[in-house]
């Protein structure tokens, strides 16, 4: 499995053989926004993806192609809002996290994926870059978000895989009532 040619580290094999290995047993999988991660991964994997309303065009031939191929492959435009169910999602994978320059932005982008996420789910973010100081605010994320048993990895240079799976359903319960409170 490949990634499109201008996807760089985070499309090369080893990141992609990587990435199908955390999630393969976990389904359903979700991608966010990532089109080209979506489509990469349905060669192998069902996926549903989530993208927003400026992608529809680019989704709509995302889909095609999937549908011509075979490719279990279901998109889905979504606004802000997930429409999930409680508990429903195995893996969600989540492209350039580290682009979100605000860490609060991109510990609530987490905290909203929690109820979705299966007990067992994680959610994996991709990250083009090379740098340690932000390798340490993903790491930060997934911690301020509560996720547990958070890994890092580095298939390939300057591809950044952060990963933590769901944390106890009384934990999520918490952290969201404190996070409703602060709103």
């Amino acid at each position: 499995m490949r990634g499109p040619l201008l996807s760089g580290a985070l499309g090369s094999p080893a990141t992609l053989d990587r990435v199908r290995n955390l999630v393969g047993e976990r389904s359903p999988i979700v991608v966010l926004s990532a089109l080209w991660l979506a489509e990469t991964l349905a060669t192998e994997l069902p996926v549903l993806a989530l993208v927003e309303e400026e992608k529809r065009n680019a989704a709509a031939r995302a889909q095609r192609r999937a549908r011509k191929h075979g490719y279990p492959l279901t998109l889905v435009v979504a606004a802000s809002e997930l429409p999930l169910g409680p508990r429903t999602v195995g893996a969600f994978l989540v492209d350039n996290l580290v682009d979100i320059e605000e860490k609060s932005a991109a510990v609530d982008l987490l905290l909203g994926l929690l109820p979705a996420l299966k007990p067992n789910g994680i959610v994996l973010s991709l990250d083009p870059t090379k740098s340690p100081a932000l390798e340490a605010r993903m790491a930060e994320c997934f911690l301020a978000a509560n996720l547990a048993h958070i890994t890092q990895l580095r298939p390939r240079d300057g591809a950044l895989l952060t990963a933590g799976q769901a944390p106890h359903p009384a934990i999520v319960a918490a952290r969201l009532r404190s996070f409703a409170s602060t709103r």
